[in-house]
């Protein structure tokens, strides 16, 4: 018996498991996959090798490399997994091509925090989808980086590059700026736009952009533009993306603030 969520945020494939007893066939993918084990003892052949992977691991599968295996009969075995094509994946990270070095890591810290974010990508809001499909390309970094290839050094610019970073996504506030567009705009991987952005601000593109939008939305309600013209103008999805975001940033609902400025 078994359980399976599935999603595709940006380039990136993502299921999350939960079964007993699961196996798969020797198989091959034309993609990169990542693997989390959270609950559970994977035994792993991986061309012509065996090693078991068990809770905290990360397995790590090149394009073509033949692989099979799964948990024992009866076994709880609870895992996420994301597939993205290794052309894909390397320009996301600022690499001119990407092959694992190594199939397994033990990272119980960042396995656990790759499974939020895989999690967090099958959520049914919109935005905290993107937020997590920003957490993914920073995480995915981290993997790289712990399977043992080499990214490329910090972007340079700083505060400027960020300057230019917010008048681009203030420009474009009505509808979401791809991060892949905004980082060719300031010629970065999304990896190193994300890394250099939240350094600066502490927050990812998306949620600058979203605070600047519910701030916005405050001028306008202020002035007595109703809430679903507003939702409108600012490119929230609908009136109650609008309500969620406005109140989760000032505690209140756009109606109940209109109504107090009306005492």
């Amino acid at each position: 018996m078994s359980a399976m969520q599935h999603a595709w945020p940006g380039n990136y494939e993502v299921t999350h498991t939960r079964c007993t007893g699961l196996t798969f066939a020797r198989h091959s993918h034309d993609e990169c996959v990542i693997g989390v084990n959270l609950v559970g003892e994977e035994s792993v052949w991986l061309d012509r090798r065996e090693f078991q992977a068990g809770p905290g691991s990360i397995t790590l599968y090149n394009p073509g490399q033949i692989q099979g295996g799964g948990a024992a009969d009866g076994a709880p075995w609870h895992f996420v997994s994301l597939y993205v094509a290794a052309d894909a994946l390397a320009a996301d990270l600022g690499l001119a091509q990407l092959e694992f070095d190594r199939s397994l890591c033990f990272q119980p810290d960042l396995a656990q925090r790759l499974a939020a974010a895989v999690k967090g990508a099958l959520n049914d809001d919109p935005l905290l989808r993107e937020i997590n499909e920003d957490a993914l390309v920073l995480l995915l970094g981290e993997v790289v980086g712990a399977s043992g290839v080499r990214l490329p050094g910090a972007a340079t610019g700083g505060k400027g590059m960020i300057h230019r970073a917010q008048e681009l996504l203030a420009e474009q506030l009505s509808q979401a700026l791809p991060l892949d567009q905004l980082g060719d705009e300031l010629g970065l991987s999304k990896f190193h736009l994300l890394r250099t952005f939240q350094r600066e601000t502490g927050l990812s593109p998306r949620q600058w952009a979203m605070q600047l939008r519910t701030c916005r939305a405050k001028g306008l309600l202020r002035r007595g533009a109703s809430a679903s013209d507003v939702a409108h103008k600012l490119g929230f999805a609908d009136q109650s993306h609008l309500n969620r975001h406005f109140r989760a940033a000032y505690g209140i609902t756009p109606g109940r603030y209109q109504r107090l400025l009306k005492r």
